[in-house]
């Protein structure tokens, strides 16, 4: 990896740390020489193994699953519902009334009150 933007620093460095690729090479770095280093070290059997490893891990992750799971950790555990005053009910247009009764079910349904 040559970083030279952004996020790419720390890639490089985790990919070198795990043994997947050899150490970042910072672009005014870059040569023949340890271009040639970096390219043997990734032609090494280990690090195709290793390669291997992560992409089995990778295939097998369920990432929106996970992704899901992250976001309702995040979430409190209950969430608060908003409750109009009964003046507010009264003065509803009947569509207003549809979706305020239908937001009701909806909370009920999923476990709500």
């Amino acid at each position: 990896i040559v970083p030279f933007f952004g996020d790419q620093f720390f890639w490089g460095d985790r990919i070198h740390q795990k043994e997947l690729g050899p150490s970042p090479i910072p672009i005014y770095e870059l040569n023949v020489e340890n271009l040639s280093h970096a390219i043997k070290f990734m032609l090494q059997p280990e690090v195709k193994s290793r390669a291997m490893e992560v992409a089995n891990l990778i295939e097998n992750e369920d990432g929106i699953a996970a992704a899901v799971d992250a976001f309702h950790r995040q979430l409190p555990d209950e969430l608060p519902l908003p409750t109009p005053s009964h003046a507010e009910e009264d003065n509803l247009s009947p569509i207003q009334w549809f979706f305020n009764q239908l937001a009701k079910w909806c909370s009920v349904a999923c476990g709500g009150v």
